[in-house]
């Protein structure tokens, strides 16, 4: 809890409480705050997704802690989130999205409409299914109170990875059949058939503390990214399957990308007051309207296809390509060209990645959920020499599983310096040998099915378009 200003400052004093219980089919938030005339307490409380009920209270400080204390002996718990952008010290003057609209160079008004759809899509993506708000002044992701905290992203992607390591053995405890005796025997209880009745036992003896253990693991998750959850008490609504965790995975990752934008963003603002620094945004975007280029592009995307990615990947098809440059990357990139060895291949991402990746680059972070999915060959950057390969990092594909609403995704195509490449024999987790540049994993050597081409430093990539792709999630 925040103690008042100093003499100058606001002198508020606010605290978010959240409440989820599995067990009283709980998910509550209760919100108070210490007023400016040191006196009133304005409350507001309800279910998580709802606009909640205000009350206001005298009695001022010592009524602001006793409320919060009689919450808290209750179960209810501290939500993560940050002070204001205003009372941390920094104004950003520019949310992520309008200064992406104003720096990016575009060369057509197609471009432009690129940048706003998937900017939409990336808010979409996180208020869609969580309490979380997008603030069109400030372009930041909030709670009621304030802005969601990184160590709390981060802890929430810490316990979607616990959620994931015991799900499969509760599935499997979960799914077991209980054997049940078939012969005859006398003194037993039988079925209509004449069978014998065993006492039907729980599969396991662990199943049972396996279930509390990821109950008590979805209600520490819910509290730190407070969901739109219909019931609480229904497993169906919570995070017990693969799919529900990828779609808070890509929540978080999400959120992460966010606030690394809005980090460089007070970092490039502080800059320019020192009128020194650079945007944030140094990249130029052009609608591809050269008929031979498209075709070139659209050539290597169908005959880079492969049947085993599935139909739907099979059956996408390029709608439109935009040539992109990133200032960051060019001089860098040319600096290694003399290696000679630049291989066009495919990377695909989640819509929400691609406001980032336009500012820094293909950069995986250290903690991102996305990243723990498919990387068999250490923290590089990954791509594909198959079109249908990459398209299954795209929204709604096999590694991401998360729900896609609309049917056009995202996909780059790049220039990727793989200079002396190690085929490795099998998954590995550490940079390639002294003396190679790269790993180029082999289907049927390296312990895949599909060629991955990885690489471990920025200047080997130079991305040179953005695909923007139909894929109908449709059966044959």
């Amino acid at each position: 809890m925040s103690e008042p200003k100093a003499e100058g400052q606001q002198n508020t004093t606010k605290q978010m409480l959240i409440l989820f219980s599995v067990n009283q089919n709980n998910n509550k938030f209760y919100y108070a705050e210490l007023c400016e005339d040191q006196d009133e307490v304005l409350v507001r409380y309800g279910r998580v997704g709802n606009n909640g009920v205000e009350h206001r209270y005298k009695g001022g400080l010592k009524k602001f802690e006793s409320l919060l204390r009689a919450k808290r002996n209750k179960g209810y718990k501290d939500a993560m989130i940050e002070e204001t952008v205003g009372e941390s010290g920094v104004e950003v003057q520019h949310n992520v999205i309008e200064t992406a609209l104003n720096e990016i160079n575009y060369k057509d008004d197609l471009s432009k409409e690129l940048v706003k759809t998937i900017s939409s899509k990336n808010v979409h993506k996180i208020t869609g299914s969580t309490s979380i708000m997008f603030d069109s002044k400030d372009g930041l992701f909030k709670t009621p109170l304030g802005v969601i905290q990184r160590t709390g992203v981060e802890q929430a992607i810490n316990l979607l990875a616990e959620l994931e390591k015991v799900l499969p053995k509760y599935l499997e405890l979960r799914d077991k059949k209980p054997n049940v005796d078939t012969e005859v025997k006398k003194g037993k209880k039988r079925d209509a058939g004449g069978k014998v009745l065993r006492t039907l036992k729980n599969p396991s003896d662990t199943l049972e503390f396996i279930e509390s253990k990821m109950f008590d693991l979805n209600e520490q998750y819910f509290v730190i990214i407070p969901n739109k959850v219909k019931n609480a008490r229904d497993i169906e609504h919570l995070l017990f399957s693969q799919k529900a965790i990828d779609e808070q995975k890509a929540t978080c990752d999400a959120l992460l990308e966010t606030l690394d934008l809005i980090d460089d963003l007070k970092k490039k603002n502080q800059e320019k007051s020192n009128n020194v620094g650079s945007p944030t945004f140094s990249v130029e975007i052009e609608h591809v309207k050269d008929e031979t280029l498209f075709a070139l592009v659209n050539q290597l995307f169908e005959s880079n296809k492969n049947p085993v990615h599935g139909y739907n990947n099979n059956k996408a098809r390029i709608l439109k390509i935009y040539k992109i440059k990133l200032e960051s990357q060019q001089q860098a990139f040319e600096k290694r060209k003399e290696k000679k060895n630049v291989n066009l291949l495919w990377h695909g991402t989640r819509t929400e990645n691609l406001l980032s990746i336009m500012s820094k680059g293909l950069l995986l972070p250290k903690l991102s959920p996305a990243q723990k999915k498919g990387a068999m060959f250490g923290d590089g950057v990954y791509f594909a020499n198959q079109s249908t390969k990459s398209l299954n990092y795209c929204d709604g594909g096999l590694w991401t599983q998360d729900s896609n609403e609309s049917d056009t995704i995202y996909m780059f195509l790049a220039s990727v310096n793989t200079g002396n490449s190690f085929v490795p024999s099998g998954p590995v987790s550490s940079p390639p040998p002294e003396g190679y540049d790269s790993y180029w994993a082999k289907a049927g050597k390296s312990g895949v099915i599909n060629d991955e081409i990885i690489v471990f430093s920025a200047d080997q990539v130079r991305l040179d378009y953005i695909l923007e792709i139909e894929r109908k999630n449709n059966s044959p």
